[in-house]
């Protein structure tokens, strides 16, 4: 099989592996998963935003969203407000302890960031943006077939 022929494959695989190892670290380290850690980046971002929109931004369903959220505010991640505009919507706010696990994560999120570069120029990882950019086009808009 060529290399072309195998980029789902390898894509899939590097993925799985790194998101894997980041979720492993940020258990040990932080006490909380991958995608609580991008849920406070989320809030750190958007301060107050409903659930819905972290769902649309983290690129989970409802559900998924729900029980993230109510695992963080059990841990004292998170609190969550009704919306004063619609009894219906709650909002989200990180807490004090949020903000520290935050801190400290993107401290990981940087050394992984570092060890997902070294080795390769500015022109090669222009590239690697570049491709995976049109990968999230092609898929988004045409749905990858054609």
């Amino acid at each position: 099989m060529t290399a072309r022929r195998r980029l789902i494959y390898q894509l899939n695989l590097a993925r799985h592996t790194m998101m894997k190892a980041m979720n492993a670290r940020c258990r040990s380290e932080l006490g909380v998963s991958v995608s609580q850690l991008s849920a406070l980046m989320v809030l750190d971002e958007q301060p107050g935003c409903v659930m819905k929109d972290l769902a649309t931004v983290l690129m989970l369903d409802k559900s998924a969203v729900t029980g993230l959220a109510g695992r963080m505010a059990d841990n004292g991640l998170i609190a969550k407000e009704p919306c004063s505009d619609d009894s219906r919507v709650t909002r989200l706010r990180m807490t004090d302890q949020g903000r520290a696990v935050l801190t400290d994560g993107m401290r990981l999120l940087h050394e992984a960031n570092r060890l997902m570069t070294s080795g390769f120029s500015e022109r090669e990882l222009s590239i690697v943006a570049r491709y995976l950019d049109h990968l999230t086009t092609v898929f988004s808009t045409q749905g990858g077939v054609g």
